[in-house]
Formats: structure tokens, sequence, C-alpha cells
């Protein structure tokens, strides 16, 4: 018999995306069920190199790959929805809005995508993007890293605290060129952890913009050994 968690009728988590109380027993992954509806996740037709939803179907990569694709050190990438109105103001209540809860039910509906893809891509382990010390002291939750959690807790794939860490306290990226990215980006990141070696990894954001902070990534864990990297996020830009 399952569990009643009493904290849920008393402090229910809220839906991600009209951030009202939602009961678990409504939906299996934490959404109302209208509001999961709305949600613009890409299901068909991805490009073959970042995952963002393609404008036609003969299509295999999207504008920005095309141009900047062999630019870029990671593998593959996969992201759940393409960045609108809906789910921008979900990931900016994520991020600031001390919605930390909403981690978990993006994190599950992640894994519920993308699991079976990356088991079968042979991926050994799960790395969430750091934040800084300062961004953590000022946010209080590093909201990649509850995500990569979260998605680790329904996919299986073991999560790698620490595996990489952020020595920089990079500028706010959103107002930045693609090459102010990659200079802000430079030495940014260093290898946490030498107990753990992994070949194969994802590494997980919230959102995917031109790539510069996944290829910083990528760049650090395949100068540590990893010979394929992936990324997954919650949200990337249309094409």
């Amino acid at each position: 018999m399952k569990k009643i968690n009493f904290l849920d009728y008393l402090y229910p988590p809220r839906c991600p995306v009209c951030d009202k109380p939602v009961l678990q027993k409504q939906n299996w992954c934490g959404f109302c069920i209208t509001c999961i509806e709305k949600l613009p996740m890409i299901k068909h037709n991805r490009c073959y190199k970042c995952g963002r939803a393609l404008s036609g179907q003969e299509k295999e990569y999207c504008s920005d790959c095309l141009k900047y694709g062999w630019m870029h050190i990671y593998d593959k990438g996969f992201s759940l929805c393409t960045y609108d109105d809906t789910i921008r103001d979900t990931v900016y209540r994520l991020k600031y809005g001390k919605r930390s809860e909403y981690a978990k039910p993006l994190g599950k509906l992640m894994a519920h995508a993308f699991a079976a893809i990356f088991k079968r891509a042979g991926v050994e382990g799960v790395v969430a993007v750091p934040l800084h010390e300062n961004r953590i002291r000022k946010r209080g939750y590093n909201q990649a890293e509850l995500l990569a959690k979260s998605f680790c807790e329904y996919s299986g794939i073991p999560f790698y605290a620490h595996y990489v860490e952020r020595i920089k306290d990079t500028k706010p990226l959103k107002s930045m060129t693609r090459s102010e990215r990659q200079n802000n980006l430079k030495k940014a990141f260093k290898i946490g952890r030498n107990d753990v070696k992994l070949k194969v990894s994802i590494v997980i954001d919230d959102i995917y913009t031109t790539g510069s902070t996944i290829d910083s990534m990528a760049a650090v864990l395949k100068e540590a050994g990893v010979s394929k990297v992936y990324f997954l996020t919650v949200a990337i830009g249309d094409d």
C-alpha cells in the first residue's frame, strides 16, 4: 500500500506551469492535467546535433548547427521543450522565484522522455552545470543540480555531484553575443573529482542558447578522459 505524504496535503508542490498547488494524484508527474498539455514539448524532427525542433520535415540540422555545429565540443543534445513564453516563465521562477520544487516534476518528465535513449547510448553518469559559490549563496540552490538529481532518481542513471566545479564567477550570459559568452566562460570550470572516471556522460542544465556553457563543460570533461558528452536541458530556442 502506497504511503500518504501528509506534507503534500499541508504544503502541496506547485505546478511548474501555472504555479498553483497540485496534489500528486492529480497527475503522475506533478503538473496540472491541463497545464502539461500546454508545454511546448519537442516530440519529432529534432536537429541531429543540438536537438532543437526543426521547422521543416526534410531538414536534418537547424540553421544554427548548419552554421556553427562544427565548433561544438559536445557530441549531441536533447531538450524537453522549445523555449516559448510558457516554459520561459517556468524556468524564470525555478531560477529566480524560489520555486526549487519545480525541478522534481521537470526532471521526472525529462527522464520519462529520454532515459531509454541515454541508456542505449551507454551513458554512465550525469553531471550538472555547477554554479559558483557566490551565486549559490545568493540563490540558495543550483537549479541544474536539482534537475539532474530528479532525472537520475527516475532514470536510474547515477548522478555525480561536484564532478565538475565552477572556479570562475562568470557574468550573466543572457545579454552576451556568442563570442562574448565563449570568452566569459574560458577557464570557468575544472574537474572536481578524481575518484570516478566516466567514458560517456550527460551534462544537465536548464536552458540551451548558443551552447557555450555546454561546450565549456564538454571541453573539461573530454580533457579528463570522457569520450562522449551528451547534454539535456529543459528548454532550447526554436529554429
